[in-house]
């Protein structure tokens, strides 16, 4: 009676499992049986749905740290030099004062020590350090005696 029941059990056991195995990724055998054999259950767990895109970088364009190494490297791009200017114009002192040395150097610009020297002024009453300093020694050292006369006149005409 006994070996009746085990075979009764090992046969219900063998007709339980008498459906195809399906392939498992998670253990090596169902793995090497899906690399080697074209069985529809392996193809069935392989349609994962694919992993998501990472954001793409947004580019901003230069920032005035991009704009301030260009200066360094005496390579400003067109970009760069927009930048400068537009940041200049909303009476940023760091950009003013670095608008002044690219038109004192001819940085991007054609140098122009006229116009460093009044930009030089502005980075001064923005309170940027040194910057009346610079003014000075542009109206002494870097303008011809035109140059310092024209500017004498402007400031009286402005003052």
């Amino acid at each position: 009676m006994r070996a009746f029941l085990f075979s009764l059990g090992l046969a219900g056991f063998l007709v339980s499992t008498g459906t195809p195995a399906r392939a498992q990724f998670y253990d090596l055998d169902g793995a090497y049986h899906c690399l080697t054999e074209t069985d529809p259950a392996c193809t069935a767990e392989t349609k994962l749905p694919p992993p998501p895109l990472p954001p793409r970088p947004v580019y901003t364009g230069p920032t005035m740290n991009s704009v301030v190494a260009a200066i360094r490297a005496k390579k400003l791009s067109p970009g760069d030099m927009q930048l400068l200017e537009a940041h200049a114009e909303q009476k940023e002192p760091r950009a003013v004062e670095a608008l002044a040395w690219c038109k004192l150097n001819g940085i991007g610009w054609p140098a122009d020590p006229m116009q460093a020297f009044f930009l030089y002024g502005e980075a001064a009453q923005l309170g940027v350090p040194n910057a009346k300093a610079n003014q000075v020694a542009i109206f002494e050292a870097r303008l011809t005696q035109q140059q310092r006369q024209d500017v004498l006149v402007r400031l009286q005409t402005t003052h």
